[in-house]
C-alpha cells in the first residue's frame, strides 16, 4: 500500500506557491482519471451501440491524463499546467463548434470551468489569456451561426455579448482570487523564515552558551587555581622571610588577577551587546578611526605599528560607541599578531563593493589560515592558546556589525597579514559635514 500511497500523494517543491499550484493540478488530474471510466458505464447503458467509439475516447482521455500525471511528477509543472488548459480549453471548443455553438452549454459552463481552472493554475494572467481566446472563439462561432428572428432574446449574437460581460469578471474574481492566496503565501513564506531566523539565532546562542559554559568552568578557575597556588607560596615566603620571592609571588598573583578581571569585564561587555544600544546617529568613519586608534595606542606604540587612516572614509548611521568598538578590536587584534614583523603596518581604510562601502583593517601580520576564516569570530575561539587576551574580541565585532545589519568576514593578503572586513549601513544624510 505504500506506493499506492506515494502515487497519490501530491508532488511537493521548493517555492510554496508551486506546491499550492501543483496540488491543484494533482487534484484535477485525479478527478479526470474517474471522468473517462465514468463516460463509459454511461455510454454502455444509454447506447450500447457507441461503445467502441466511447472506448477509443476514454482511452485517449486517459492517455493524455497519465502523461501529464508523469509531467507533474518530473517536475515539469508549468508546462503541464499549461498543457492540461490547453487541453480543456480545445475539449470544450470542438464540443461548443460541434453542437449549438454559443448557445449550448458546452461554450458557457465549458469556457467558464476553463477559465476558473486557468486562473488556479496559470495565474490571473493565465484566466485573462483563456477568457480573450474564449470571446475570440465565441465571436466566431456566433458569426458563423445561422441568424434567428430579431424577436429572439437568445440569439448567438446576443449570448455571445452577455459571455463578453460575464467572462472577464469571472476571470477577474479568480485573478482576486489567486492573489489573495499569493498575498496568504507570503506570508506564510517570511513567518517561515522569521522562523528559521530565530531557530538559526537561538542555536547560535546555545552554542555560545556551551562555550560559555565551558569558560567559566576552565578560563576563570585557572586564574583562581594560580591565585590560590601563589597564596601558599606567599605564606611560605613570609614565614622564611625570603623578600624577593615573596614580591615575585605578588607579581604573578596580581597577573592572575588581571586576566581574570579583563574576562570578566570582557563577558559583561557581550552581555551588554544588543541589549544597551544608543541611539542611531550619523558617524564620521574618519573620527570614529581616530578615536579607536587613540584608545588602542599603547599596543600599537609597544609593537611600533604604522597606523594609516584612508581620508574618504564616508559617513555611516549606527550607535557611535560601539561603531568605535568595532575599529578598536580590530586594531587592538591586528597589533596583537603582528609576529616577528620588523616593519609592522596597518591601514583603515574603505571599497565599494555591490554598490555599499565595505571598510577594512589590513595589517601585514602573522595572518589567518583560510580553514579558520570562520572559527577567528567565535566566542571564545583563540587560534594561539598562548597568547594575550580573552577570545572575546572578534566575537564582540561580529555581534556589534550584525546589530547594525551588516556582515563581518577576514580575507588574506597577498603580500602576508589579514584584512578585516565589515559593512556598515550609509548614512541618512551622507553629504553632511
Amino acid at each position: 500500500m505504500s506506493w499506492l500511497r506515494r502515487l497519490l500523494a501530491p508532488p511537493v517543491f521548493d517555492d510554496e506557491a508551486q506546491t499550492q499550484q501543483a496540488f491543484m493540478l494533482h487534484v484535477i488530474l485525479w478527478a479526470l482519471v474517474l471522468v473517462p471510466v465514468l463516460y463509459l458505464l454511461l455510454n454502455f447503458v444509454v447506447e450500447p451501440a457507441g461503445t467502441g467509439r466511447a472506448l477509443a475516447e476514454a482511452s485517449a482521455a486517459e492517455a493524455a491524463n497519465v502523461f501529464l500525471l508523469w509531467l507533474l511528477r518530473r517536475g515539469r509543472l508549468a508546462l503541464a499546467c499549461s498543457l492540461q488548459v490547453l487541453a480543456f480549453f480545445t475539449f470544450f471548443t470542438f464540443l461548443a463548434a460541434g453542437g449549438s455553438g454559443v448557445l449550448g452549454p458546452a461554450y458557457m459552463l465549458g469556457y467558464g470551468l476553463t477559465i476558473v481552472i486557468a486562473g488556479a493554475l496559470l495565474g490571473g494572467r493565465g484566466a485573462l489569456a483563456v477568457t480573450v481566446a474564449a470571446l475570440v472563439a465565441g465571436g466566431v462561432m456566433a458569426g458563423w451561426s445561422d441568424p434567428a428572428p430579431a424577436t429572439q432574446r437568445s440569439t448567438p449574437i446576443y449570448v455571445w455579448g452577455a459571455s463578453a460581460l460575464l467572462f472577464p469578471v469571472g476571470a477577474l474574481v479568480q485573478n482576486l482570487a489567486a492573489r489573495t492566496v499569493r498575498r496568504a503565501l507570503a506570508r506564510v513564506r517570511s513567518s517561515e523564515a522569521k522562523y528559521r531566523g530565530l531557530v538559526a539565532e537561538l542555536e547560535t546562542r546555545n552554542a555560545e552558551l556551551e562555550r560559555f559554559t565551558y569558560t567559566v568552568s576552565h578560563d576563570l578557575k585557572s586564574p583562581l587555581y594560580t591565585l590560590r597556588g601563589f597564596l601558599d607560596f606567599m605564606d611560605r615566603d613570609a614565614q622564611g622571610g625570603n623578600i624577593a620571592r615573596l614580591r615575585s609571588d605578588i607579581a604573578r598573583s596580581v597577573h592572575a588577577a588581571d586576566k581574570m578581571r579583563r574576562l570578566l569585564d570582557d563577558l559583561l561587555e557581550l552581555s551588554r551587546i544588543g541589549r544597551l544600544v544608543n541611539p542611531a546617529v550619523d558617524v564620521e568613519m574618519g573620527e570614529v578611526a581616530r578615536e579607536a586608534v587613540a584608545m588602542a595606542r599603547g599596543r600599537l606604540a609597544e609593537r611600533g605599528v604604522a597606523v594609516v587612516i584612508a581620508r574618504d572614509l564616508p559617513r555611516v548611521r549606527g550607535d557611535r560607541v560601539r561603531l568605535v568598538e568595532i575599529v578598536q578590536n580590530l586594531v587592538d587584534n591586528a597589533a596583537k599578531f603582528m609576529g616577528d614583523q620588523p616593519q609592522p603596518r596597518l591601514e583603515i581604510g574603505v571599497r565599494a563593493a555591490a554598490g555599499e562601502p565595505v571598510f577594512f583593517v589590513r595589517d601585514n601580520g602573522m595572518g589567518v589560515p583560510a580553514q579558520h576564516a570562520e572559527r577567528v569570530f567565535r566566542l571564545f575561539e583563540k587560534l594561539e592558546p598562548g597568547s594575550d587576551g580573552t577570545g572575546v574580541g572578534l566575537a564582540l565585532v561580529k555581534r556589534i556589525v550584525e546589530l547594525h545589519g551588516g556582515r563581518v568576514w577576514v580575507e588574506p593578503v597577498a603580500e602576508g597579514g589579514a584584512c578585516f572586513c565589515f559593512t556598515l549601513p550609509r548614512a541618512a544624510n551622507p553629504l553632511a559635514t
